[in-house]
């Protein structure tokens, strides 16, 4: 039953409700009711009448308002369930957003196994791919053997790394590596990483050593720009480097890698190892394999914020649909306790 309906049902019973009868003085020759009672019939008559009519107009009002006349009350009304239901709508928009984490996530690292897992290239290989026009895929592992100019080495600041628990500043070194005997092309070298006091030893410019391919890295929000004329460099911009080193556009960047297990902060990998071949004090230090193969934040990670999101979504659609439904409720209870 409607709130008009409803309203307009009380309104009549309140008119139509016998009354007692009223007893009062008479003039000489009138029965002690007649007028009086006459008269107040009539006055609660009049009220009852106008009850009515005030109800009727009232139970009409509200029956517009319910049908949608009254644009502010329908205004009202929207921006209260949109109130109600965005929560729901906010967590249901983050469980998927963490999906697709989830999925770009595993699709990186299968790439990245399928690319590690090829067999290794020399830098004749990746000359002849280039000359060719074809870009190597990335972490495509490179057998590196060449000289290496240091002359033409830039450093890559501020790179904070956790050297026995306490951060050491430093930066990310690549240098340019030219191949012996002149087969094949000048690569850039992404060396690892060394501290700000690090110097470059003489001599013992020779490499022989393994990496893989790599491309520029996306810069943060708030990672400020480079200044290659200051020498200011805060991300590697592949182009932007090869430029600066006088090199042709498509040269291809290879950061050195190591077999051991990841870098455990304190000069150690995982394993409680130092990287396979060199102690940590010989700078600059390379990257472990194991690290490539996996992000800060695994993919497995992203289905439990997902699981998370996903529930509160249900939890808050919920009491929403409860917060919705319950006036509706309450004025049913109500009809029928009539």
């Amino acid at each position: 039953m409607s709130r008009s309906a409803l309203l307009l049902r009380l309104a009549r019973r309140s008119a139509a409700a016998p009354r007692a009868p009223l007893h009062g003085y008479a003039r000489r020759g009138q029965q002690p009711w007649t007028r009086l009672g006459t008269q107040q019939s009539q006055d609660a008559a009049s009220a009852a009448a106008g009850m009515t009519t005030s109800a009727a107009g009232f139970a009409a009002s509200a029956a517009g308002a319910n049908a949608g006349t009254s644009p502010g009350a329908g205004a009202r009304s929207l921006l209260g369930y949109a109130l109600l239901v965005s929560p729901s709508a906010v967590c249901a928009f983050l469980c998927k957003w963490q999906l697709d984490r989830y999925e770009w996530k595993r699709g990186e690292l299968d790439a990245r196994e399928a690319a590690l897992s090829a067999p290794d290239l020399t830098m004749r290989d990746i000359a002849a791919m280039v000359n060719a026009g074809v870009e190597p895929d990335e972490y495509a592992r490179v057998l590196v053997e060449g000289e290496l100019e240091t002359g033409r080495t830039i450093k890559i600041r501020p790179r904070v790394r956790s050297v026995h628990g306490t951060p050491v500043p430093g930066s990310v070194v690549l240098t340019a590596c030219k191949p012996r005997r002149g087969k094949g092309r000048t690569i850039i070298v992404n060396r690892g990483w060394a501290p700000d006091d690090w110097v470059e030893p003489k001599g013992g410019t020779c490499l022989k050593t393994s990496g893989v391919v790599r491309r520029s890295e996306t810069p943060g929000a708030f990672t400020p720009a480079n200044d290659p004329a200051a020498g200011a460099w805060h991300w590697i911009d592949r182009a932007a480097v090869c430029a600066a080193m006088s090199l042709p556009p498509d040269t291809q960047m290879v950061q050195l890698v190591h077999d051991g297990g990841r870098y455990a902060g304190n000069g150690y990998n995982a394993r409680g190892k130092r990287p396979s071949g060199s102690a940590e004090a010989s700078y600059p230090a390379p990257v472990a394999l194991a690290d490539l193969r996996d992000f800060k934040v695994n993919p497995q990670d992203h289905v439990n914020y997902a699981a998370t999101w996903g529930t509160l979504c249900v939890a808050t659609g919920g009491l929403a649909a409860w917060a919705i439904r319950r006036p509706g409720a309450a004025a049913r209870k109500a009809a029928r306790a009539l």
